[in-house]
């Protein structure tokens, strides 16, 4: 028996600033420490603009996959992150193509849209239509599925897989050779601990809530990242962006903030309600820095940092500064050596290594 994972490499070129690749990287490492062999999965980008182009190119990254998965027999096992960067509607074929020749086919989920959008009635119908052949079948090709947390598992139930074939992840992990517990380089001697950090895409458009922070009282926020706009709000400071590497060693803030959707009062819209079942990889950024955590009160990862200790929840952004105001230096400290406690398990791929090494026996 062999173990193997799918190393799939974008066609494209993306920013490197964009943190988007960095948990998959991760993820590639983590398994290679483990023994497991990788198949590299390397299909050039086509543009397609017609619907006869896209039947060909469906067919011939399916041929391309089914060819790089030959050398695979009865037994091994192959862990695929999910969803796969290259499309296919032919994916659930290929699945079951591979149990069917005895293989054990594990996904590591990163991103559910089906999760993300509650009414797909409202999508293009050629989006509802991957979604539906690129999610909704292939996830249940699988024989397991490392999913994010109790709250996702939980949701798949009630979509009809298995419960026992689901292995919570708990969070993502963030290798990096920095080492917070090195320096403390996150917090000035003002005392006040109200500096919080927003690290991601600062587009507007996909993070509206940001356009509202000027009407945070007592709270001072650091943005890093790509798209950000001056509005000129007081208490917003931008940073700048950096490589995910480097981002973690730059961070200069008291907590880090997981929030997303239309406002402060509350997190809505696709992206906000999307915290409900995910763990965003922010979350695991901050920690990774020795960084306390500031999260809506009815995110899925609320139940780990209540648990762990390594931060705050809140129902709205207009209860921030007031709540991190009342806390004593005593709580806050306790919470950072928390955040540095969490961050030797994410450096060291501990969540990863415990859900392949116990979940997958």
């Amino acid at each position: 028996m062999k173990q193997f994972y799918l190393k799939e490499r974008d066609a494209l070129e993306h920013s490197r600033k964009n943190a988007g690749s960095k948990a998959r990287n991760d993820v590639e490492a983590i398994l290679d420490k483990l023994g497991f062999t990788p198949v590299d999965v390397v299909i050039p980008y086509k543009k397609v603009d017609t619907i006869s182009g896209a039947v060909q190119t469906t067919l011939s990254n399916y041929r391309f996959w089914k060819k790089q998965l030959s050398g695979l027999g009865a037994g091994d096992k192959v862990l695929m992150q999910f969803p796969p960067r290259s499309h296919s509607a032919l994916f659930p074929r290929l699945i079951r193509a591979l149990r069917k020749r005895g293989i054990v086919v594990t996904f590591l989920i990163h991103d559910l849209e089906t999760m993300r959008y509650k009414d797909t009635s409202e999508l293009p119908f050629m989006k509802r239509m991957r979604i539906y052949l690129e999610e909704t079948r292939l996830i249940r090709a699988a024989d397991h599925i490392i999913c994010h947390n109790e709250k996702m598992k939980g949701y798949l139930v009630s979509q009809g897989l298995l419960e026992a074939s689901l292995i919570p992840l708990g969070i993502f992990d963030y290798l990096t050779g920095f080492d917070p517990e090195a320096g403390d380089v996150n917090r000035e001697p003002d005392g006040e601990r109200n500096r919080v950090i927003i690290a991601g895409n600062l587009s507007p458009e996909k993070c509206v809530y940001l356009t509202e922070l000027g009407n945070v009282d007592g709270v001072r926020f650091n943005l890093y990242g790509v798209g950000y706009e001056d509005l000129g709000q007081e208490n917003v400071t931008y940073m700048g962006s950096f490589l995910p590497d480097e981002l973690v060693g730059e961070l200069r803030g008291d907590f880090g903030l997981v929030w997303d959707g239309t406002s402060i009062e509350t997190c809505s819209g696709n992206f906000g309600n999307y915290l409900r079942l995910n763990d965003p990889h922010k979350l695991s950024l901050y920690l990774t820095a020795g960084i306390p955590v500031v999260v809506w009160e009815e995110a899925a990862v609320a139940d780990f940092v209540k648990r762990e200790q390594v931060g705050v929840t809140v129902a709205s952004l207009n209860e921030l500064g007031g709540k991190l105001a009342a806390l004593t230096a005593s709580e806050y400290e306790d919470m950072r050596q928390n955040a540095l406690r969490i961050s030797r398990l994410t450096r060291s791929g501990h969540y990863l290594t415990t859900a392949i090494t116990k979940g997958l026996q």
